[in-house]
This record gives structure tokens, sequence and C-alpha cells, in this order.
């Protein structure tokens, strides 16, 4: 299923008195790319809001949060008592269009919808989409494809979450998260109907499960931040170092040096991780620890052997056998044999006993021979103190420019602090996501500053709610399939994850050739395999080219329709960004400003571009349209120009 759009009318809408934007060639279908030059103050993000607003149908409130409003859509400079905003769309090769009209007198406003294939035009009140896309666009779906260019830096931005939640959206992802967190409100109207003995006693044990609650929130949200911060400490440390490598390259002599003791430090780390693998791996055979255990081991395999333990009938054979009629020589079993049988029983291990015995003769028959430890922590030891004198003759490289000594000197500070900063934030982020019982222990961690403990003194307290209101088993059922529903979303996000990189991958490869810049994850945000430097133009690449990926698998081909995508490049690297969108969409909007053609507009990838140029005119109301090319490549925006000066 495709969606198109094919034109945009104005009529009395603040600077458009009456304005037409036709976005089909002559054969009926729609332009490749359509070109849309609207200087600042002209109404470029009107236009993108109000083609969002029609697409969905949404109400124009007066709320402080609403961009757009009645009352802010009135006309500048000349009167009108009514207006409209209309949007024509073809989906699958059937028309309608949107019609958002405006009372200026009462500040209401209304839907149409026009079918132009239906008898009399199809002209009808209210938002009524095709069955189709009734389904499918919604106000967060539309927003990925009536998209701001500023926007894609988002994804890409440590501690957000616009890209994970761009997959989440396509994929419908966030309705099923939407109704899981429903449950909740289920039970919480199921509570407040049960009985309860004493309201004010019920009221206090609600009371302190929406504590633990908030304080888990809290938790959350720190460790949220904690991680982010750990990034960008990370990020910086690269930064410094790469800032290091480039001071030493002017002096060969020292670089040389600084890169052999950066592999030897690389390569003790190195030893130093499997020597201690090694001893932990032994530690945990009891029979290494001391001589004295791995000698009382060997009696005790020696000792099973004598007394022929396990023995090989179990406990079980002679309860069964007591309850027969014969005994298995043929003799017949009265109550008095029974009886003696099952006495004698006792003198048996379980069949259970027997599998425990038998898996501890066979691991103890296994003990290895003793070997004395100590020269492991020595060479450990050694190993490590060698560690430390490398990082200190690292950080002791000097130069014959005192300037950049001092400089280098202070860029080792930096890296330091950043390091210790980081290793106190990991240190916190452990403590608050520990699951581990006896790490919690030892730390002295309790539910109000362990997310794993909060978790579970929300449960109690919640299990107590529910026993206050009656609603125990209601409460269970609930947890079980908020319990699905998270379980479910969990693991088909990490399949989309992985799909989504991979494919994003590939499309990169094509896109940007030689330079291999490729995504190594999406936790929230993307992450950039190695973490090197990217440029602006890479960045945007990924940003565009997960973009686009993300609608390849959804229920709807859809234009692609952002404001202002080269605003934020620099002139150098538009050249290499034009090509990349002019590929990722069948159908792609532009709107620009003047200042960004310059090497945006001629690097643009299609032999089918729409140029259209909208201005004011001195006179209100009025604006002035050209379709010709050389006038949109010539016009010059003063306000834009003097803007963009500002901005740089």
């Amino acid at each position: 299923m495709n969606l198109r759009i094919t034109g945009i009318r104005y009529k009395n809408i603040r600077e458009f008195k009456d304005l037409e934007i036709s976005l089909i060639r002559d054969d009926g279908d729609t332009h490749h790319i359509s070109l849309i030059q609207m200087p600042n103050g002209t109404g470029k993000t009107t236009t993108m809001d109000l083609i969002r607003t029609v697409l969905i149908g949404k109400n124009l409130d007066e709320s402080e949060e609403s961009k757009l409003t009645v009352n802010n859509l009135e006309p500048e400079g000349y009167d009108a008592i009514e207006g409209w905003f209309e949007a024509d769309f073809k989906s699958n090769g059937n028309q309608f269009t949107f019609r958002l009209e405006l009372d200026y007198e009462t500040y209401d406003h209304r839907y149409r919808t026009i079918r132009p294939s239906e008898v009399g035009g199809g002209n009808m009140l209210g938002h009524s989409p095709p069955n189709k896309l009734r389904t499918v666009i919604n106000e967060s779906f539309t927003n990925l494809f009536v998209f701001n260019g500023e926007l894609t830096q988002d994804f890409l931005q440590t501690g957000k979450a616009e890209a994970e939640n761009a997959l989440k959206i396509v994929n419908h992802l966030n309705r099923l998260e939407d109704k899981k967190n429903k449950i909740e409100q289920e039970v919480e109207e199921k509570q407040s109907e049960g009985s309860v003995d004493t309201e004010p006693g019920y009221r206090n044990i609600k009371g302190r499960r929406d504590t633990a609650q908030e304080k888990i929130e809290e938790l959350k949200r720190r460790e949220k931040t904690l991680k982010s911060e750990i990034e960008e400490h990370e990020q910086t440390i690269q930064s410094l170092s790469t800032k290091r490598s480039e001071l030493l390259a002017e002096n060969q002599e020292q670089l040389e040096k600084d890169n052999r003791l950066e592999r030897e430090i690389t390569e003790l780390r190195s030893k130093i991780k499997n020597s201690t693998d090694e001893v932990l791996k032994r530690m945990r055979e009891p029979g290494q620890l001391h001589e004295n255990f791995h000698d009382d081991m060997g009696k005790l395999v020696k000792n099973m052997n004598i007394m022929e333990l396990p023995k090989p009938t179990s406990q079980e054979f002679f309860t069964e056998l007591s309850k027969r009629p014969k005994c298995i020589c043929g003799r017949k079993i009265d109550e008095d044999h029974a009886e003696a049988i099952l006495n004698n029983a006792d003198h048996y291990l379980s069949e259970e006993d027997i599998g425990v015995l038998n898996l501890l003769k066979e691991d103890l028959r296994g003990i290895p021979n003793f070997e004395n430890c100590e020269s492991k922590f020595n060479e450990l030891e050694a190993k490590r103190k060698k560690l430390e004198q490398k990082k200190q003759e690292k950080a002791r490289v000097d130069l014959d420019d005192p300037d950049m000594n001092k400089c280098l000197q202070e860029i080792t500070k930096e890296k330091q602090k950043e390091k210790r900063q980081k290793n106190q934030k990991k240190q916190e982020r452990r403590e608050l996501t520990s699951t581990d019982k006896n790490e919690r222990e030892e730390l002295g961690l309790d539910w109000k500053n362990n997310i794993h403990l909060c978790r579970q003194e929300v449960d109690k307290r919640t299990q107590k709610v529910r026993e206050a209101s009656n609603t125990v088993n209601f409460g269970k059922r609930a947890n079980l399939l908020e319990d699905i529903f998270e379980d479910f979303i969990d693991r088909y996000l990490a399949t989309l994850k992985q799909s989504q990189i991979d494919k994003t991958n590939k499309r990169l490869q094509r896109i940007l050739g030689l330079s291999q810049v490729q995504i190594e994850d999406i936790d929230n945000s993307i992450k950039i395999k190695g973490k090197g430097d990217v440029s602006e133009g890479q960045r945007l690449s990924i940003a565009y080219a997960y973009l686009s990926t993300l609608f390849e698998d959804s229920a709807i081909d859809v234009p692609f329709i952002i404001d202002s995508p080269a605003v934020s490049i620099d002139y150098e690297k538009r050249a290499e960004v034009a090509p990349i969108i002019s590929n990722l969409f069948d159908q792609l909007v532009i709107f620009v400003i003047s200042p960004e053609r310059g090497r945006f507009v001629d690097g643009l990838d299609s032999g089918d571009i729409k140029y259209c140029t909208v201005h004011k005119t001195e006179k209100s109301g009025q604006v002035e349209k050209s379709l010709n090319k050389d006038y949109f490549m010539d016009f010059q925006s003063e306000v834009d120009e003097e803007e963009m000066q500002e901005a740089t």
C-alpha cells in the first residue's frame, strides 16, 4: 500500500490569501523530488504542521503546548471571516483530499473529506481516511515522514531515544506498550472497587506502595543518566587520546615510543586478564584451595569405593516390592513380610540421594593433582606492577617544545580525571543494577539504592494492596499478562534492532563506499561502530539511511516531507549528503531556504525535480509563485542570508 501527496492549497491563512502548489507531473504521477523554496517567515514550518494536522485529523486546541490554533492561522494584514487548507493525496490509485475549514469569527474548525471518484465528488463532513490507512496513520507515525531535518541529530545523540522509538512506532510496538501500561490502570480501578476493612488503612498501604514505585522510577532515571554520562566520558577520553596522538605526531621518535608503550600496555592487560581468569577457575575447585582439602577429597572417594556407595539398589525398590503379592524369589509376601521389607528399606538411599552421590563420586574422580597457586599469584602481581610502570612511563612522554609539553601534560591530567569520573559512575551504576545477592550484601545495598531490590519491594507492597482490596487473583492474572506483553516486546524489539542494523549497514556501504561507517547497536540512540571521528555528512547519512530503512518493511510506502535538510550542514559537506537523500524515498518533498541551495540542490541525484519558489510581495496576503528553475536558483532572501550569518 502506498501514499503520495499530490498537492496543497491555502485560502486566507496567514500570508496566503490564495495559493496552490501542485506536486504532480503532466502524466499524473508525482515528481520524484519537489523542491519548495520559501524564505523564513513565509510559512514553511506552518505548512509542515498543517500537512501533519490534516493527515491525522488533529483538533486545533488553544493550549499553551499547541503550535497550531485557529487564532494563529488568522490572516495577517488583511481581513477574512473564514479560510481553509487542503492537502491532496493518492493511495493505491485512489485520490482523496482532506480540508481543514477555519472560522475566524467563532474560532471554530472542522474537517471535510473529498473523494473525486465518488458520486457527487464524495464531499462529506469529517475526517475520513481510506479504511486501510485508518490503522496506520497516527500522530507518532506521521511525525516520522513529515519530518524536521534538524531532528536527524537526535537519532545519534546519546541520552535520547528517538532512534529506538522510531523503530517501535513503525512496527506498532508502541501500541503494544500502551496496551501493557493500561493493564495496571485496570488493576487500580479494580482495587478502588474492592472491599476494604478500613479506608485509612488501605490508603496507608497504597501510599507505601506508591512511594516504592516513585523510588524505582527515580533509580531508573539515575541509571539512565549514568549510562549516558559514562558514554560521554568515553567519547571525551577518545577525543583526548586523538588530540594527544596529534601532538605527538610532530615528534616521530616520541610517537613511536608512545605507540610501542600502548602496544605493551594492551598486551599486558590481555595477559593479566587471562592469568586472572585462570586463577579464578582454579579457585572455584575446592581441591585446589589447599593441599589438605585435596587429600581429604581423595580419601572420601576412596572410602566411597570401599563402602560401595552409593548402593545399586534404592529405597524405592524395596518400597515397591513390599506392595507386590510375591517376592522376586517367588515366595508370597504377607503383611509381616511387607512390614519387614519396609523397615529394612530405611537402610538404603533414595533414588535422588543415589543420583547426588553418583555425581559427587564422578566429580571427585576427576580432581587434578594439587598445584600450589602461590606462583600464579606472584606472577599475576608482577604483571600488575609492570603494567603500572608502563602506564607511568607513557604518561611521562616529553616533547622538546615546552608549550607543547605543557599541553600534553594537561591532556594527560584531563584524561585521568575523565577516567576517574567514568569509573566512579560505573561503580554507582553497578550498585544500582546489581542482581548478585552476595555483592549487594557486601556493599550494604537496600531497596532505596538498588533497582532489583526496589522492584522486589514494589512487588511486596503491591501484593499487600491487592490483599487489602481483595484483588489478589485479579492482580496475579494482570501480572502474568504484563509479563507476556513485556517478554514479547523485548524479544521482538531485539529481532527488529538486529534486522534494522543489518539493513542500514548494507545501505550505508552502498552510500558511503570505502568510508565504511557502520552502526554497532541501537540502544535508545544509534551507536556508531568504533566511535571514531565521524563527519557531519556521515552522521546525516546514517540518520537518513536508518530512517528510509525503517519504512522498507512498513505496511505503507510513504512520501518523505522534510524541512531544511541542509541548513545545519557545512557548505563543503552538502554535496556528500544531497545524493544520499535523493535515493532514500520514491517521493521527496523538500522545503528549503535560499542559503542552503549551494552545493545541495545541484547535488540531488534525480532526473525528475520540480522547482517552486514562493515568497511574499509588498501587498498583504499576496505571495508570488514561480516554477522556473533559473528563478529558483537565482532567488535570494536577505532575511535568510542575515540569519545564516548570525548563526555562524
